[in-house]
Parts: structure tokens; C-alpha cells; sequence
């Protein structure tokens, strides 16, 4: 493979490029985005300065406002103040100087007021700290413009006022200005107004000299409105009017934020007073506060550009450096290609390639090896368990040409009847391969071991040492309670062990065979999940005991309506049945001979169409693979005859019996208990009695309507998602093997199928 135009972009030089340079722009992306939220800080610094200066000079006005005031309530309860408005004589010189005075002293103490005026209605006269002159020539040389005539003055002097803030217009060297002022009237009354008014104008100089003393005030505008949005004091130049683009931000309350004052883009700072209602308003243009903010951002892209650059060169160089030693790499296995290693592919790729297909086609050669091995083997060994193997041919050559590690000439054999805890089909393979496995990792370092499928059924071939043939036994029963126990844990999977004596010899692994086979055929008498050694099932003669005169017993019996000796009558023959060392075909026979004696006791007429057609005895018996199945199948088939030998006068006499049993059956199936007897004794009738009742009423089995009950409650928490064990508990089952049988027995699949397939 070469480096050119072609494929260089799937080549691992060009991802060592792409690889580089993320890491490059790694520290780049961090800078951007810490400058980013460095922007974001120093605004919100800003904005936190400009709000606190706006509130010191809001705290410094609205002091002086209150000290303001508080004067103009001195002055309202002055005694000389009150004594000159009350008397109208114009020969109380000395009472105004005293006042003058009184003025002037008032007026040394708050540099915030430019002056204080008082007006008297009756005298029709102004008193002020300097001079006390007629009503018309103080407006004259205070008020005069061409906007604010005399009569509006007045109108002003005269009219009650609570004490608030006005604009008065005031002439000065040809120039007209506002100046805001507080008014209040003196509580005495004079005729239908007030007897006089208070007027102290605020010195615009100070408040101005406080606004210009704000950080960025050249460049800016600062300026205090009054409630009705009108500018009393600004910074400098002439009053500003509030447009109405300004609207927008004018009743916003207090904070900052950005917006448009005057056609520019600036930060807007209010404040409102609590005291008098005013706004306190600083506007800055933002471009005061980004102007050196703008030559950081432009070095920093600078610098960014210039990392760029440099490390675009320096990734360029090592990349093309490194990529020399796999290139030489390449060139090694290219001499001889590997059929579809192509341009699609980069160096990396094709190197791993090349290294894998050599493997893999060891590998293959390999596992080919082994899986015909292991077919063999499993064919001689079936054979040699049939009896079929070359006798000839010594035993010592045939392990050798089998890979068969056989150290002695002392063989047992092991069968396996596997099956899945919760029910569920599981495939014969799998199932076989994990108990295979499992116990052959566990008893391999003890005794040699060999498995086999013979017909469906997994086989083992156990080879003893001499050594350890007193314990071979003991050492096979241990590894198999560990397989066990961690094969049902781990895959829900259990299994029978069907063993053989140890027999000599390649016949004797033939008749070990036999010997594990007719040990099988025991797991019928003692359960599944267990070891069956044939030394300890191997059948003794025995003779048929089910006589004719215990069939005449038997029948007496269940016509004299003693239904518990027949039950303890069929206990007998069932546990004489199923000993260990009798012959399980006699006892079929004999269990057999019982279900038909116990049909033989029903009236001809009833027979048929009830025994034969309906209950399907014999076919039931057949089809049961344990003691306790036949044992539960008999018990069922007494209950059915029993309530067929039951007088229809009786049945007639309990009218609805059928219903109160069904009733209680629902209401109490998950009782394991729940059984004939205990519903017989619920209504205080004999089992039989209780169960033909039911048959009676409802042409339905006791028994049956029990287990259907129970198996439709169960169908419903599978269908929730319940597990089986947890659903066979919730439904009164004792186990949940029997749940399984019974399930099955009713719906014709296991539970765990009807899980999937619902």
C-alpha cells in the first residue's frame, strides 16, 4: 500500500493528523469558552459597580430629601414663623428680622437647599433669608418667564399643598431654567385658604456635582425623574425628554439591564426611592465598557491562530515521521496479498488482516480436527455400548486410535435423563453439552470420563483406576452433587443418574450399559433428581400379589360406601408396588388390575359412556412415569366411582351443593391443602359423597374442577410475568414439578411455553 492522493485519507497518517490536531483544539475550545464566561463576569461586575453608585447617590439625595423636609416641619411650627403669618400689621419689623435671621441660621446648616421662601397670604408678601419684598416683585425677580406667568405663580402660593416636589422655571443672565423646588403649605388656615406656603429650592449645583462625580459620567448620562417620568436633575446639558422608544424600559423598575436610550445601544441602570418615589438612571453606551475589551479578544485571536498554525506544521512532521516503520510494515506483507485486501482497507487493517486470516486458517484446521475426533469417538463409543464394537482389535489400540485415555480394563456406565427446572423445552445439544462439560471438568482429575449420545441419550463411560476402585463411587457421587447443584442454579437445569456396577473388559462396557439402562427404569419408583446405582434397584423374584380375593375386598368395600378402607386398601398395593427390588412390569400390571376392578364396581348401563368414554382410565394410568402420579391417578379414579355409586336421592336432596362447592374452590384453591376430603369435611359430607354431589349437579369432576381452577389462575400470573415456582405456590401447588405436570396435563404444553407463545 503507498501513500498517495488516492487513498491517503484511509491511511493511519492522515488519522494520526486528525487524531493531533483534536488534541490541539482541545486548549482552544477551553480558552474560547473561558473567555467567553470571562466576558459574562466582567459584565456582571460592571453592572454590579454601576448599580451601587447609582444606589449611594440615591441613599445621599434621599437623606438630604427627608432633612428637607423635616425643616419644612420645623417651620411649620415655628412661633415666630406662626406669629408672622398670623399678624397682618406691617409694623412687626423686628418679628421679620427675627425670622430673617432664624432663616439664615436654618438655611447654614443644609447646603442642599438653595434658599427658603416663605409666603404669607395675609401680608401678600415673600420672606426670605435675604430680603422681604411684595408678592409681585419676588415672582418678578425670581419666576419670570415667558412660560410662567404670574398668575399661575399664585395660583401655586395659594392653593393647599401636602408638601411635594415641582419644577419653578427661574431666570438667570438671559437663560431660562428649572429648578426643582418643594412646596408646602403652613397648617394654619386664612380665609378659604391656606395663611401661608413654604418654598425651598434645591441646590442643582450639588446634586449635579455628586451625578459628574459616577465613573464613566463624560460618556454618559446620568439624571433623577420624578414619579411622572420627568427629569428634576441631570449630570449636564439641558433636561432630556423621555421619547417614547424609551417606553420600553421607563417602567421596568429597579436593576440593570441593556437597551436603546437616544438611538444607542446602552447599559440602563434605575433605582427607585422609597421615600419619594423618584428614579435614579444612569445610561452608559456599552461601548465604554468594550472598548478595551475589544483589543484582548482581538490579541487572543491572534494568539489562537498562531497555535494554529504552528502545531498544523508540527502535526504535518510527525505524522509523515512516524508513519515510516509501519510503511515499511506494509510493504513486508504486500509481497504476498491476501485475497480482498483491497484499497478499502488502511495500513492497521491490512496488517491485522493478514495476521487474523493466518490464525484463523490454523484455527479452522484445528477445530475441523477435533470435531471429527469428537465424531468419532462418539461413534466407537455408541457402538461399544451397543455391543457392537470389533472385539478383535485390543483395547490398548483402540484408545490409541481413538485419543480414548483409558488406563485400566474396569469400565462403568452412566445414563443422563435431563430436564429443565421451570419446564421449558430445552435444546437436547445444549442440554447435553452443559452437563457433559460441567462434569468433566469436576470429576476429570479423579476418574476418566467419556460422554456419548446413544439415541438421544447422554452416556458416559467411566474408566476406574485400580487404585481407586474401592472409592470411585463415592468420588462420582460428589461430583455430581456439585454439577448438580450448580447446572440448576446457573442454567435451570436437572438431571437422573442411572449407573452401572464395574464391569471388565469391552463386553463388560456393553453390560454395563444394560445394567444403567434397567437402573433408569427405577426413576419411575424413586423420583427425579437423584442417583440410581443398579446395585441398589436390582429386582429380586416376586410374585403377582394383587389376588382375586383382594379384588372381592376391594369391591365390598366400595359397595358398603367405606370409602377410607378402600383408599388405605390401594395405599397398600401402591407402596407394595414400588419396593426397590420388585419387578416393575409386575407392578404395572398389578396397578392396572386395580383401575379396572374399580370400574368393574360401576352399573353396566354407566360404564360406557362414563368409565371408558369420559374418564379414559387406562390411558391416564399409562401415560404416568412415577409412583406418585399412579398413586394420585388410582386416588382420582376411587373418587369418580365412588360418586357414581352415590344415590341420586341424596344428590336431590342437596339442591345447589354444586355451586357452594364450586364457590368455595375459588375462593380457596391456593390452599395446599385443598382437597375432596377437605371440601367433605367443609360441608360436613364423606369425600365421595361430597365429590358425586358435584358430579351430580355440575357433570364435572371434583378433582378436575380443582386442578382447572388452579391451572386458569396460573395461566393469568404467567401472563403478568411470574415466575413458575412463585405462580405453583400462589395456585396451591405443593411443587412445582407437580404444577408443571398438571398444566401440561390440562393445556397440552408446559407453563414456560405458554409464556412464550402468549
Amino acid at each position: 500500500m503507498h501513500w498517495g492522493k488516492g487513498n491517503f485519507t484511509r491511511s493511519v497518517a492522515f488519522r494520526w493528523m486528525v487524531s493531533y490536531a483534536v488534541i490541539l483544539f482541545i486548549p482552544v475550545i477551553l480558552s474560547v469558552i473561558i473567555y467567553s464566561q470571562t466576558r459574562g463576569i466582567v459584565e456582571y461586575e460592571i453592572e454590579r459597580a454601576s448599580s451601587a453608585m447609582l444606589q449611594q447617590v440615591r441613599y445621599i439625595v434621599d437623606g438630604e430629601l427627608l432633612q428637607t423636609e423635616s425643616l419644612a416641619a420645623q417651620l411649620s411650627i415655628h412661633s415666630d414663623v406662626r406669629e408672622l403669618l398670623n399678624d397682618p400689621s406691617e409694623e412687626s419689623a423686628y418679628l421679620i428680622y427675627k425670622t430673617k435671621r432664624e432663616l439664615n441660621k436654618l438655611l447654614s446648616t443644609n447646603d442642599f437647599i438653595k434658599g427658603i421662601y416663605i409666603y404669607s397670604n395675609v401680608r401678600q408678601a415673600v420672606l426670605s433669608s435675604e430680603t422681604y419684598v411684595e408678592e409681585r416683585m419676588f415672582f418678578e425677580i425670581k419666576h419670570e418667564t415667558d412660560k410662567f406667568a404670574y398668575e399661575d405663580w399664585l395660583d401655586l402660593m395659594k392653593t393647599e399643598q401636602p408638601g411635594r416636589y415641582v419644577l419653578l422655571p427661574v431666570e438667570n443672565q438671559g437663560k431660562s431654567t428649572s429648578t426643582p423646588s418643594y412646596i408646602r403649605s403652613f397648617p394654619m388656615q386664612a380665609g378659604d385658604g391656606p395663611a401661608g406656603t413654604m418654598l425651598f429650592p434645591l441646590n442643582i449645583e450639588k446634586i449635579r456635582t455628586m451625578l459628574e462625580n459616577i465613573d464613566w459620567v463624560e460618556q454618559g448620562r446620568v439624571f433623577i425623574m420624578d414619579a411622572n417620568d420627568q427629569i428634576l436633575f441631570q449630570n449636564a446639558g439641558e433636561a432630556l425628554p423621555v421619547s417614547s422608544s424609551d417606553h420600553e424600559w421607563k417602567d421596568r423598575g429597579t436593576g440593570t439591564f441593556t437597551g436603546t436610550f437616544q438611538g444607542t445601544e446602552s447599559m440602563i441602570t434605575i433605582e427607585s426611592s422609597d421615600t419619594t418615589g423618584w428614579k435614579y438612571v444612569s445610561v452608559f453606551p456599552t461601548d465604554v465598557f468594550w472598548e478595551r475589551a475589544r483589543d484582548i479578544q482581538t490579541m487572543n485571536v491572534l494568539g489562537l491562530l498562531l497555535c494554529v498554525a504552528i502545531g498544523g506544521a508540527v502535526i504535518y512532521y510527525f505524522s509523515r515521521k512516524n508513519y515510516d516503520p509501519v510503511k515499511q510494515l506494509v510493504s513486508v506483507f504486500s509481497r504476498s496479498p491476501l485475497q480482498g485486501a483491497g484499497a478499502d482497507l488502511d495500513e492497521y487493517s491490512f496488517i491485522q488482516r493478514s495476521v487474523l486470516e493466518t490464525i484463523r486458517e490454523r484455527d479452522d484446521m484445528s477445530n475441523k480436527h477435533d470435531q471429527q475426533l469428537r465424531v468419532l469417538q462418539n461413534y466407537y463409543l455408541g457402538r461399544l455400548l451397543k455391543g457392537q464394537a470389533d472385539r478383535n482389535v485390543p483395547l490398548a489400540e483402540l484408545s490409541k486410535a481413538h485419543h480414548l485415555a483409558w488406563t485400566s480394563d474396569r469400565f462403568a456406565v452412566l445414563l443422563f435423563y435431563i430436564e429443565s427446572v421451570e419446564g421449558e423445552v430445552k435444546l437436547l445439544d445444549i442440554s447435553q453439552f452443559i452437563v457433559s462439560n460441567i462434569l468433566g471438568d469436576v470429576i476429570g482429575d479423579r476418574l476418566t470420563i467419556h460422554f456419548a449420545d446413544v439415541d438421544g441419550t447422554l452416556s458416559a463411560v467411566v474408566n476406574v483406576d485400580p487404585d481407586r476402585e474401592e472409592l470411585w463411587k463415592e468420588d462420582m457421587e460428589d461430583a455430581l452433587a456439585q454439577s448438580s447443584e450448580f447446572i440448576t442454579a446457573r442454567y435451570k437445569l436437572r438431571f437422573t443418574t442411572a449407573g452401572s456396577d464395574l464391569q471388565t473388559g469391552l463386553d463388560g462396557v456393553h453390560q454395563a450399559f444394560l445394567q444403567a439402562l434397567e437402573a433408569q427404569e427405577y426413576r419411575m419408583v424413586l423420583g427425579e433428581g437423584m442417583l440410581i446405582w443398579y446395585g441398589d434397584v436390582k429386582p429380586s423374584e416376586s410374585s403377582y400379589f394383587f389376588t382375586v380375593n383382594d379384588q372381592m375386598v376391594l369391591i365390598n368395600f366400595l359397595k358398603a360406601d367405606e370409602f377410607d378402607k378402600a383408599k388405605q386398601m390401594i395405599d397398600d398395593v401402591v407402596n407394595q408396588a414400588f419396593q426397590r427390588q420388585s419387578s416393575l412390569e409386575i407392578a404395572k400390571c398389578v396397578l392396572l388390575d386395580v383401575a379396572t376392578t374399580l370400574i368393574k364396581t360401576i352399573p353396566d348401563q354407566e360404564q360406557a359412556g362414563i368409565a371408558w368414554d369420559e374418564w379414559r382410565p387406562l390411558k391416564r394410568l399409562l401415560s404416568c412415569s412415577t409412583k406418585t402420579e399412579f398413586h394420585q391417578e388410582l386416588l382420582e379414579i376411587l373418587d369418580r366411582v365412588f360418586g357414581v355409586l352415590r344415590s341420586k336421592l341424596a344428590v336431590q336432596t342437596s339442591i345447589g351443593i354444586g355451586d357452594k362447592v364450586a364457590e368455595f374452590v375459588r375462593g380457596n384453591y391456593s390452599d395446599t391443602n385443598l382437597s375432596v376430603s377437605m371440601i367433605g369435611d367443609h360441608f360436613r359430607l364423606s369425600p365421595q359423597y361430597i365429590s358425586r354431589l358435584f358430579r351430580e349437579h355440575t357433570d364435572r369432576g371434583l378433582h378436575d374442577y380443582i386442578s382447572q381452577t388452579r391451572v386458569e389462575a396460573a395461566k393469568a400470573l404467567l401472563l403478568e410475568g411470574a415466575s413458575i415456582d412463585d405462580t405453583a405456590s400462589r395456585v396451591g401447588f405443593a411443587s412445582g414439578h407437580a404444577f408443571i405436570r398438571v398444566f401440561k396435563k390440562y393445556e397440552g404444553i408446559t407453563p414456560g411455553k405458554y409464556k412464550t407463545i402468549h
